[in-house]
Order: C-alpha cells, then sequence, then structure tokens
C-alpha cells in the first residue's frame, strides 16, 4: 500500500503544473509607471496640502521613488507640474477620439461630448491641482519660461481639440476660437461657484444652454454630417 500511495504521489507530482514567472517589465514600461505614479503623487499632494507644500521631498514621498529618479524622467519639478497638465488634457483628448470612433457624428452630439467630457473633468478631485498649478504661473517666483510653457501648453491642446471636433463641419479656426474661450470661461466660472458656495450646484440648465449657444455660434445644424476625405 505505501509503494501504492507512493508512486499515485510521485505522478500527481509530474502532473503538477509548473508556475510561470511573471513576464518583467520593459525599461520603457517601467519609466511610464514611474511618470504616471509622480504625476499621482503631485495631484495627490497639492489636494492633500496645497501647491505651496508640494515640495520635491513630498513628491517623492507620496510617489514612492527617489527625487533623483523624479529628475530623471521629467527634469525638475516645474516639468512634472507642466507634465500634470499634459496629462490632463491627454486623457480629454482620448476620451473624445474614443467617442468618435464609436460614432459620435453629429455637431450635437459632438457639442454636447465636449462640453460634458470638460464639465466632468472640472467637477472631479484634480481639479483642485489643475487650478492651482495653473494659478501658480502668476505667483512671484515662479519662472516666466515655465510659465510661458504651460500657458502655450494648456492653449494649443485646446485649440487642437475644438478643431478636431468641428473642423470636418467647415468651421474655421477663427470663428471657432472666440466660442471656444466663451466655453471655457464659462465652465471654468461654474466649476468656481460650486467651489465656493454652501451647496454643489449641478448645472444642468446652463449646461444646457451653453451647449445651444454653441450650436448657433459655430452655425452648426443637426442634420450636418462631417466631410470624410477633405
Amino acid at each position: 500500500m505505501n509503494r501504492t500511495a507512493g508512486s499515485a504521489s510521485s505522478g500527481m507530482a509530474k502532473q503538477r503544473p509548473q508556475l510561470k514567472r511573471p513576464r518583467r517589465r520593459t525599461q520603457s514600461e517601467r519609466s511610464a509607471l514611474t511618470r504616471e505614479k509622480v504625476m499621482q503623487a503631485v495631484v495627490n499632494c497639492i489636494i492633500q496640502e496645497g501647491i505651496a507644500k508640494t515640495t520635491a521631498v513630498r513628491i517623492a514621498r507620496h510617489a514612492g521613488v527617489t527625487w533623483g529618479a523624479i529628475v530623471h524622467q521629467f527634469g525638475d519639478k516645474e516639468s512634472v507640474l507642466l507634465a500634470v497638465l499634459e496629462r490632463s488634457f491627454n486623457n480629454l483628448s482620448k476620451s473624445l477620439a474614443d467617442a468618435l470612433a464609436a460614432g459620435t457624428q453629429t455637431p450635437r452630439e459632438r457639442v454636447a461630448l465636449l462640453i460634458d467630457e470638460q464639465w466632468k473633468r472640472l467637477m472631479a478631485p484634480s481639479f483642485r491641482a489643475f487650478l492651482e498649478i495653473v494659478f501658480n504661473r502668476g505667483r512671484a517666483g515662479s519662472d516666466a519660461t515655465t510659465r510661458a510653457r504651460q500657458e502655450e501648453t494648456i492653449i494649443a491642446f485646446n485649440k487642437r481639440i475644438w478643431l478636431d471636433l468641428f473642423e470636418e463641419f467647415g468651421v474655421d479656426a477663427e470663428s471657432i476660437e472666440p466660442v471656444r474661450t466663451l466655453v471655457s470661461s464659462t465652465l471654468l466660472g461654474m466649476a468656481l461657484l460650486s467651489m465656493v458656495g454652501p451647496h454643489k450646484p449641478h448645472f444642468a440648465r446652463e449646461l444646457a444652454v451653453l451647449k445651444e449657444n454653441v450650436l448657433h455660434l459655430l452655425k452648426l445644424d443637426d442634420a450636418q454630417s462631417p466631410a470624410r476625405g477633405k
């Protein structure tokens, strides 16, 4: 019986599947993971402590990496803050691109998509971090070159998003610009009001009116379809 049991045990051991070792990340994947951890650490640090206390030491501690690793990935603190701004607009661009690929085609659908996506991000907790980074550009001691880079990044991304959505309908950049500025200013103003008031309003009616105004100002018709191939 012992010999049989031993043989059975030996057979089971032979049949036991071998555990696969997890695939090692490539250098590129490790770098991307570190960058993401650092940018999220910046957002968390600003939300919890404010941008004035978001020092190099605190960013490194929140990210769980050394400041040397952060410098290797970004260069300096101001470049980290710029990367956070860029990530915000990249995420917005990806959401819009995914929606377009899924069939968001009419002018009304695109206007609603753009305003709803921007509003959702303005209402997210990370908006405070975004806002503090933007406002910090004008404070004493902030490098003028970095402020210019941040401003160019914000404007360039925003312009590109609007052109990607509406240029296909024959709307030129000159016509888009004042409408884009109006929408950005209106949404930002509503977001600030929601932060300072005792209650957080939803602004559902205001958002609906804003969407209608964008359609009117850009002279867009619901029946229009994108002019593909132009």
